[in-house]
């Protein structure tokens, strides 16, 4: 299958090419950190709720309706990404077409309890999760519902690969922190494209050259997904999630290099995913962070996440504003 990459100036070479883990803090992380791509609207983060309201009461959607409502203040929201030059068209496999049942999720018997993410959009919906394998090791799954299609035929269709390198704990590098094996690791961060329709995944696992953070998508639901790109390297896995609005992806996760202090970090792309320009930290505070949310549009990004004071109290969320040039 034939699929164009538009819209970006270049192309990162395809598969994982380390062969040691090591953190991926390319020379841009400068650029992005001194506002010539990312520029931060705020000098602090800034508390989203009460921390009563926000410790118990809050699922992952309402946080991110939270976060859109500052988005949709942000001027620059309304703003169009420059685009580049467009790249030739690449040959894609086709992605499985297996029927996965027309329940309102795939069929999977070995899916993992509490992976599975779904989005609806007008062209169909799109659902991807944790699948287990032996030894501790687990694929990474997706699957498609095509909207056009009568009801009576409206089957998911599947299963897709999205990455199939996971090592599991046999024979894994020593993961600190008790690491992400089995199912025991936390759900990939999903985007469904409102702009183009690409599928965006964001997610950690353990791969033959390290632990680490990774992203993948799909531009077309008849093709198979993208090789993995690693956005960081690091022996403490966490959550990963990642928002899109055309060219603008932003993956926000939690550094897996950030010692006994755990922070937030985000990687930006400007070309729909396939170029990832640097890392930049995204918190500062003395609290430990963790659970990153993000959500992207036109040129700005809001990131959201959890802090908590490491000898107890309250949990807050916080947030902080960016827009990329």
């Amino acid at each position: 299958m034939l699929t164009r990459i538009s819209r970006a100036v270049g192309r990162v070479a395809i598969g994982r090419i380390a062969l040691v883990p090591v953190v991926l803090l390319a020379a841009t992380t400068g650029c992005l950190e001194s506002g010539r791509s990312l520029q931060w609207q705020d000098d602090d983060a800034a508390p989203l709720t009460t921390s009563a309201f926000a410790r118990d009461t809050l699922g992952e959607q309402q946080l991110v309706t939270m976060l859109r409502g500052v988005l949709r203040d942000m001027p620059e929201a309304t703003d169009t990404l420059a685009t580049g030059a467009p790249l030739p068209v690449i040959e894609m496999p086709p992605a499985p077409n297996l029927a996965l049942g027309d329940l309102s999720a795939p069929l999977d018997s070995m899916r993992c309890d509490g992976s599975l993410r779904l989005e609806s959009t007008p062209r169909g919906d799109v659902a991807v999760w944790w699948s287990a394998r032996v030894k501790d090791r687990v694929h990474l799954l997706a699957a498609w519902r095509d909207a056009n299609q009568p009801d009576s035929a409206r089957m998911w269709r599947g299963p897709i690969y999205v990455d199939t390198l996971d090592q599991g704990s046999s024979d894994a590098r020593d993961v600190s922190s008790g690491g992400a094996v089995g199912c025991n690791r936390p759900a990939p961060g999903l985007s469904v494209d409102a702009v183009n329709g690409y599928v965006h995944v964001s997610y950690a696992l353990v791969g033959p050259e390290g632990p680490g953070i990774f992203y993948a998508h799909q531009m077309d639901p008849r093709a198979s997904f993208e090789p993995p790109i690693p956005i960081v390297y690091g022996e403490r896995l966490g959550t990963a999630r990642v928002g899109s609005d055309g060219e603008l992806v932003a993956v926000a996760y939690e550094d897996p290099n950030s010692g006994t202090r755990p922070r937030i970090a985000l990687a930006v792309s400007r070309t729909a995913g396939h170029i990832f320009e640097g890392r930049v930290t995204v918190n500062a505070g003395l609290n430990p962070a963790s659970n990153p949310f993000v959500v992207t549009q036109g040129r700005a990004l809001v990131v959201g996440w959890m802090e908590a004071p490491p000898t107890g109290g309250d949990t807050t969320f916080l947030r902080r504003r960016a827009v990329t040039r």
